[in-house]
């Protein structure tokens, strides 16, 4: 081995610089898998298949996907990868990419323009890297730990991302996918007791419901089907812009099936009506 090799091999373990190299990444993978994604968009009449689950799926979602495998194993070969459409990726440095390269499936195939690719990335199975790219709006918001939170929208600079200040659920908006998921559940009596307890439940969906959230423009996002996936990035995003995101029983971890995002000063009484039986 020759002294480089031995230097590098030596070289501490720097978390920041690491994180910062990542979001690099990631930020340049959910914007070219997104750029693939929209070109197909545009074009309509996309073929649609159904998965397992009877989800629905397209070759832009596999597209992007591999795409995005691509990048990460030329990039962090000993990374963890964990995607809604291959296999999982086992890893030896500690870090784990989650990866949805569009959010949001039905808006997609039904030309409405609220569909994202999603990019995260954890750390010893904390989310410390997330990115939230809105192709059809030309939309983005990212965080890093530590880092802070940021929206770009077109080809304007970086821009703080921050959550709103309202403190009272009475007056907050709250959105969510579809009532359809909190029937499919059996969590049809947390809809009713959380439209009874906020201001208004919109249902501007998936992960654009993510984006206001971050953004100040809602207070909060409550989701009852999810899958690690579709929060990893939110996570990273949401604490930096100042907000949290735990499940309902308020762990912060994506690997569960139902969460909530916040701007935080709500969180705790979302979680109490939440946990009502």
């Amino acid at each position: 081995m020759t002294d480089s090799a031995t230097n590098a091999a030596l070289k501490p373990f720097d978390p920041g610089r690491e994180i910062g190299l990542r979001l690099d990444l990631a930020v340049e993978m959910a914007r070219e898998a997104g750029a693939q994604a929209l070109a197909a968009f545009r074009r309509g009449s996309v073929q649609v298949e159904r998965k397992a689950d009877g989800s629905e799926v397209t070759a832009a979602d596999r597209e992007g996907e591999r795409l995005m495998r691509a990048a990460i194993a030329r990039m962090f070969p000993q990374d963890a990868i964990l995607g809604e459409e291959g296999e999982d990726v086992q890893g030896a440095s500690g870090f784990r990419w989650l990866l949805d390269p569009i959010d949001g499936t039905r808006s997609f195939v039904r030309g409405v323009p609220l569909w994202g690719t999603l990019v995260a990335c954890e750390y010893n199975s904390r989310s410390v890297v997330g990115v939230i790219v809105i192709p059809a709006l030309n939309e983005m918001v990212y965080g890093a730990k530590g880092g802070g939170a940021w929206r770009v929208v077109g080809t304007g600079p970086p821009t703080p991302a921050r959550v709103s200040r309202i403190e009272s659920l009475r007056e907050s908006v709250v959105c969510t996918t579809s009532f359809d998921y909190f029937r499919k559940s059996g969590q049809e009596r947390a809809f009713i007791e959380l439209s009874k307890a906020s201001r208004s439940i919109r249902g501007w969906s998936d992960c654009y419901a993510q984006v206001l959230c971050a953004t100040g423009r809602i207070e909060a996002v409550v989701e009852p089907m999810i899958n690690p996936w579709d929060v990893g990035a939110i996570i990273s995003i949401i604490e930096e812009a100042g907000g949290r995101y735990t499940t309902w029983e308020g762990e912060v971890t994506a690997y569960h099936p139902h969460g909530a995002a916040s701007n935080g000063l709500v969180h705790d009484d979302l979680l109490r009506v939440l946990q009502a039986k």
